[in-house]
């Protein structure tokens, strides 16, 4: 076994060879085009008396280059535009109906608003999403129930519908009142509420 390694490409033509694949004539790579340091604010070294503003637009910025200039928050109000005071009563509505209605008043909130705003069209989800967990939660918790006491003809088996059925009281009327609140509340700041926070 005295394999011995090939030998290197030979050089290119009128040149030295190239190091770590990259030709040496090829031009160097330069950092995107922007009128100040990353961070720095517009105009940065230059003071600016009180109320007198940029022009608004970001000059020399490419968007090619990335997510945008810095100091430009990453997310704006959405594509619906700022939260009013419409959308703020369409969230209200879509939590406290899902007490009265069920699952019909959010699914119908949702339908109506869900091109139009995405502050509803969260909102009326998370009501959505609320009342079919619970709902699965339902389903499951009886069926395992249910079918012991069926097959064995003992409803001693039914007792476990008991912590659920009143976790469903309980809940049913916290969580919608409280996802009410909290969707009222954002209203004033343009975007819904993080799962964190909420």
């Amino acid at each position: 076994m005295n394999e011995q390694p090939p030998p290197p490409p030979p050089p290119p033509p009128g040149g030295e060879p190239p190091q770590d694949g990259f030709p040496q004539d090829a031009p160097p790579v330069e950092p995107p085009p922007h009128p100040s340091p990353y961070g720095a604010p517009q105009g940065y070294g230059s003071q600016q008396g009180y109320g007198q503003q940029g022009s608004g637009s970001q000059q020399g910025y490419d968007p090619r280059y990335g997510y945008g200039p810095p100091g430009v928050p990453p997310y704006g109000p959405g594509p619906g535009g700022p939260v009013n005071k419409d959308d703020t009563n369409m969230v209200v509505l879509s939590y406290v109906l899902l007490l009265f209605v069920g699952f019909l008043a959010p699914l119908v909130i949702y339908l109506i608003k869900k091109n139009t705003s995405p502050f509803v069209r969260h909102h009326a989800a998370q009501a959505l999403n609320y009342q079919l967990t619970m709902l699965i939660h339902l389903v499951v918790v009886g069926v395992v129930c249910a079918v012991p006491a069926i097959i064995t003809r003992n409803p001693a088996f039914l007792v476990g519908l008991v912590p659920v059925y009143l976790e469903l009281l309980v809940t049913g009327w916290v969580l919608p009142i409280y996802g009410a609140v909290t969707g009222g509340r954002a209203g004033g700041r343009g975007s819904p509420p993080s799962s964190a926070s909420a």
